[in-house]
């Protein structure tokens, strides 16, 4: 039965294997480059807070960043590769449906329930698979990035943990309880890579409702604990109430070069309020919203197999 199942869907996986491939070579390749000049730099002894850190630190970590900026912002277009994943893993099963020949292997020694299970069940286990092969991808490309400003925030969170598997299981899902409805490939493929990505977009916000952020009003310039690597999700300067000043921060307070004088802002009695979710947070994060779109992804493949059993087979 899996090699039937690989036979009828061997374009589709040639093209899977080969997205596989491209995503692979190009974070393998400039993974290499930026863990040689992270080595090169000396920056792994900045990977600490700042105020343990070394004090050249500050340029070294700033000429980093910008170096590999362009770089770190292609992360959010790698964690689109698990929705492209999803949609080649269930699309061989839609378009059985939409041709008509699961017949000839319901004909065959193969009951619908059999046939129906092992498909589920192989495009459950393809899915994990993909999804752990871009964790692993993208846990090892991002770790010099990671070592020096965490993976909390939004564009290194989806690529490690386990939410690629979520994405890719929930994609997948979704294209064939679309498919399974409207027994339409193309409109199978649309539909379900739309829920993906209104569910890719709708994750930040819906991470800030998991779990409360870390409300902190601090005496400026003094950090609040906790926001070493942690996702600042707003700040701002405020009085000791967390009323925003008027005019903000005090002219008096800039020197030559634009930067703020930190004696200054303690003199004017000047706040900081931030609002963050910490490092620490990064699986209990994980775990609560990679279990929300599982949990939606097996709505979706339940509503597939009873659509199928109850109105096709």
């Amino acid at each position: 039965m899996s090699w039937v199942v690989w036979r009828q869907g061997r374009s589709e996986n040639v093209v899977l294997l080969a997205l596989l491939g491209a995503v692979a070579l190009v974070l393998v390749l400039t993974g290499a480059h930026m863990r040689s000049v992270f080595t090169a730099n000396g920056l792994a002894a900045c990977t600490g807070d700042s105020a343990t850190s070394p004090p050249s630190c500050s340029i070294l970590v700033q000429g980093f960043e910008s170096r590999f900026d362009s770089l770190s912002a292609l992360a959010p277009w790698f964690g689109m590769a698990s929705g492209l994943m999803g949609v080649l893993l269930a699309a061989p099963l839609v378009l059985e449906l939409d041709q008509g020949t699961y017949r000839l292997a319901w004909t065959q020694s193969l009951t619908p329930r059999r046939w129906l299970t092992t498909r589920i069940v192989l495009l459950v286990i393809g899915s994990i698979a993909c999804g752990a092969v871009l964790i692993a991808l993208g846990t090892w490309w991002r770790h010099p990035l990671d070592a020096l400003a965490g993976r909390v925030s939004p564009d290194q969170f989806d690529l490690e943990g386990v939410l690629p598997i979520a994405y890719t299981l929930l994609a997948a899902a979704a294209v064939l309880a679309v498919g399974t409805v409207t027994r339409r490939t193309g409109l199978a493929v649309a539909g379900g890579f739309g829920v993906y990505l209104v569910a890719r977009l709708l994750s930040p916000t819906i991470r800030q409702q998991l779990i409360a952020p870390v409300h902190s009003l601090t005496p400026a310039p003094h950090a609040p604990v906790g926001i070493f690597k942690a996702w600042v999700i707003s700040q701002g300067f405020t009085d000791a109430h967390g009323h925003s000043i008027p005019g903000g921060v005090p002219n008096s307070c800039f020197n030559g070069q634009n930067s703020l004088s930190d004696s200054c802002l303690v003199n004017h009695h000047v706040f900081q309020n931030i609002v963050y979710e910490p490092a620490s947070r990064f699986w209990t994060l994980q775990g609560a919203e990679a279990g929300i779109f599982i949990a939606l992804s097996l709505a979706l493949l339940a509503l597939a197999a009873w659509w199928i059993n109850r109105r096709i087979a």
